[in-house]
């Protein structure tokens, strides 16, 4: 078995290895990306849940080191930590994998090149109807959003089919090169209330989303975006999940299918959530957002107080 080379990881799956073993126990083999940043993070959080229910999880290696490949074909699941870790557990055999700590379109991607692989995710991604009901939250009169979508528009299908619902027009342009972003941006600037930011791979680049942020601003129309990072740049709000409640998420499920046959679940997004705000440009903008706890509150689904 591979060591994990920081002394915490050493720690944790240490613990993991001393616990008595229940019967309705898994053994998962965890893959990582990287062992640092926001993998890292959801590591050490995954493996402290996974031992409380009594579940062995093993270090299988990372992507910039080596991989078990034996514990790999043998483990019950396989939990693989990123988009790089995904990519190589699928090119060796290997059990149940589910992937975490990525966006939708790239574990499609994944998935269309191994058909065959018995897969599936925890996203990053928010449910559509979340980000609307934020945006109801901050600008509860807007009537129309404007949004631009990737070629694919893989991101924008499910917005697309929940904004009438939610009673939001949608005023979109499709983008298919860098080039294009400003002159897209501009047409739906100006017909619309705000605009939602979605975490498609052209428009999330650093370039991109600084353009989209400074021209928003020329047009005084708030952003709602899908990152923290995104709101400390200049949107108005985000709604987004940490890597410690995605591993809550990914331990609540395996916790849930303790003494039964291991069944992976469908690809999910986030069930809980995080909000972040930012307060001077709501101001800049003349828009004034509730507190907290109320966002929260209207953005999980409650009624408006």
């Amino acid at each position: 078995m591979n060591r994990l080379r920081a002394p915490l990881y050493r720690l944790l799956l240490g613990l993991l290895l001393c616990l008595p073993l229940v019967a309705s126990a898994f053994e998962v083999a965890l893959v990582v990306s990287q062992r640092s940043g926001p993998y890292e993070v959801f590591t050490e959080t995954f493996v402290r849940a996974a031992a409380a229910a009594g579940h062995r999880v093993i270090d299988a290696g990372s992507v910039d080191g080596t991989l078990d490949d034996a514990l790999i074909a043998r483990a019950d699941i396989v939990i693989a930590n990123g988009e790089a870790a995904l990519a190589a557990v699928l090119q060796r055999p290997a059990g149940p994998t589910l992937g975490v700590m990525l966006g939708r379109e790239r574990f499609n991607a994944l998935r269309k090149r191994f058909p065959l692989a018995e897969l599936s995710a925890f996203t990053l991604d928010q449910p559509a109807e979340r980000q609307l009901r934020l945006l109801r939250a901050v600008l509860p009169d807007s009537q129309r959003i404007g949004v631009l979508f990737g070629e694919a528009m893989l991101s924008g299908r499910e917005l697309q089919a929940v904004a009438p619902e939610a009673g939001f027009g949608l005023l979109a342009s499709v983008v298919s090169k860098e080039s294009e972003l400003i002159a897209g941006l501009e047409t739906v600037l100006r017909g619309s209330d705000a605009f939602i930011a979605i975490p498609d791979p052209l428009l999330s680049r650093p370039s991109s989303a600084r353009a989209i942020l400074l021209t928003s601003y020329r047009f005084q129309k708030p952003v709602i975006a899908f990152s923290r990072a995104y709101v400390e740049a200049g949107a108005l709000a985000a709604v987004f999940s940490t890597p410690e409640s995605v591993a809550a998420d990914v331990a609540s499920w395996l916790d849930a299918g303790s003494g039964k046959t291991l069944k992976l679940p469908g690809l999910r997004g986030p069930a809980s959530f995080e909000i972040a705000v930012n307060r001077q440009v709501a101001r800049a903008l003349g828009i004034r957002v509730p507190d907290d706890d109320e966002l929260r509150r209207l953005t999980a689904g409650g009624e408006k107080s």
